[in-house]
């Protein structure tokens, strides 16, 4: 027998209210708006980095990464949802501290337990560019 479960992600063209209000918070830079959206034990995991377990080791590097940069803005190209799952690609585009503006592709899987707190998170993006002269 199949499993169906695995066949029923579905890419709508449209951004859950969910993921948008993450994002806005992460775009106004506004971390303690952003960490509303996770549990206590959130998993966030960003590039090949080790992944921080807590709010509090995410609070400490999402605050020393958003002071290397003025901004981001981040546009959705695709989203896929399947239960309490979410998967993003997006176009983000950063505004370094110098004012240099790069555009660069991410793609984010998001798990989010019943009560609707994200408790895992994986970004896959290549930001060495914003730190290159």
């Amino acid at each position: 027998m199949t499993d169906t479960r695995l066949h029923t992600a579905q890419n709508t063209g449209e951004t859950p209210s969910w993921v948008s209000e993450l994002y806005a918070c992460f775009d106004r830079m506004d971390l303690e708006a952003m960490l509303a959206h996770f549990s206590e034990d959130a998993r966030i995991r960003f590039g090949n980095a080790e992944p921080t377990v807590g709010l509090n080791a995410f609070r400490a590097t999402s605050d020393a990464f958003l002071g290397t940069i003025a901004g981001t803005a981040h546009r959705f190209t695709q989203v896929w949802e399947c239960g309490e799952s979410a998967m993003l690609l997006a176009e983000v585009e950063y505004t370094c501290r110098n004012g240099k503006v790069l555009c660069l592709p991410a793609a984010t899987a998001l798990h989010r337990r019943p009560d609707g707190l994200i408790d895992d998170m994986q970004v896959f993006v290549d930001v060495s560019p914003l730190f290159a002269p």
